[in-house]
């Protein structure tokens, strides 16, 4: 049997999770490059494809809250964006080994590696009590 507590928490810490990219997501479309360093100045084709790329993780964000109604039954979205998400940070912890690292980088490198992997390996572990309940029933 799955508790409110567990359903509410899932639901949580995968909505606070999207605040995330959504936010990043439409600062970087918003404020293009410059949402990293105010003083910086690039090309039009760089900040059109900074720009476009910073729609990736908003919609990322909106996927994964399009998800919280039904997570305790289906984590499939959950699993897509995770996905997603760890392939990223696998590409900024290249980036730390490579050309060096600041703790914001590394705190940010770390979230994407675990946090959402964790709250998969959560709602997986929900949705099986989910389904065990029900063929008790």
């Amino acid at each position: 049997m799955v508790t409110i507590f567990q359903r509410v928490s899932l639901k949580a810490a995968v909505g606070l999770s999207a605040l995330v990219p959504i936010s990043n997501g439409l600062l970087g479309i918003i404020k293009g490059p410059a949402m990293l360093e105010k003083a910086i100045r690039c090309t039009i084709p760089l900040d059109s494809h900074f720009r476009y790329l910073s729609g990736l993780p908003l919609a990322m964000g909106i996927l994964l809250l399009r998800s919280l109604p039904n997570i305790e039954h289906d984590g499939s979205d959950l699993r897509r964006v995770t996905l997603l998400i760890f392939i990223g940070g696998l590409g900024r912890l290249w980036g730390l080994i490579t050309s060096g690292y600041d703790t914001n980088t590394v705190i940010v490198t770390l979230s994407e590696l675990f946090v959402l992997p964790l709250a998969c390996i959560y709602q997986n572990h929900i949705q099986k009590k989910v389904l065990c309940s029900h063929k008790k029933s």
